[in-house]
């Protein structure tokens, strides 16, 4: 019997399912566990798509954490997945870590970032990207 290749522990048509939840889901924070225990949790998703240096979200994430806790973010990385115009990616906030999901056709994603008095919580913030003709 010919061996198969290992297959991934999750499913990137999920994805599918996470943009409608973006688009519906009232509470963030049940969106934001359906992105964690379905991809973000898994390793090898890590291994999909490649960095991206992607101007809007530079500058929305820094917008969020200084509306959120008055500080600025550093060691932005930012992970797109072509095939699903999907971007998701972390940055810190001082010693809290903050994570990010956009999808690019939608203009949509939201942004959770640990909370700084070690609580447990998590701030999450929807937001909608619209593009700007400079012209």
């Amino acid at each position: 019997m010919p061996k198969s290749s290992p297959q991934p522990s999750f499913s990137l048509h999920k994805l599918r399912e996470l943009q409608l939840r973006v688009d519906r889901e009232k509470d963030l924070g049940k969106l934001w566990n359906f992105y964690m225990d379905r991809f973000a949790d898994h390793p090898e998703f890590l291994d999909f798509g490649g960095p991206v240096d992607h101007p809007f979200l530079k500058k929305i994430i820094p917008l969020l954490t200084q509306k959120l806790f008055k500080k600025d973010p550093h060691n932005l990385l930012l992970i797109r997945i072509p095939e699903y115009e999907f971007i998701h990616g972390s940055f810190w906030v001082e010693n809290q870590i903050g994570g990010v999901i956009y999808f690019e056709k939608k203009l949509k994603g939201v942004a959770a970032i640990e909370d700084s008095n070690l609580s447990g919580n998590v701030q999450y913030s929807r937001f909608t990207g619209y593009p700007v003709d400079n012209n």
